[in-house]
């Protein structure tokens, strides 16, 4: 049985995290292992947010 990947937002979520300076090491280090998770790498997160941006629309 194959896991279905998190919400777009969810997985850009946890890119952005990743990415930001101030936010401490344990956050980033069980965001990286969802991430290794589901996508294997965050290139291939990043993939996956790349190409399922524009199934969203943004709510305001």
């Amino acid at each position: 049985m194959t896991q279905s990947p998190p919400p777009w937002a969810l997985v850009k979520t946890w890119l952005d995290i990743i990415q930001q300076k101030d936010i401490p090491p344990f956050v980033k280090q069980k965001r990286q292992t969802l991430i290794d998770y589901y996508f294997g790498s965050i290139e291939f997160a990043d993939m996956y947010v790349e190409q399922h941006q524009y199934c969203y629309q943004k709510v305001s």
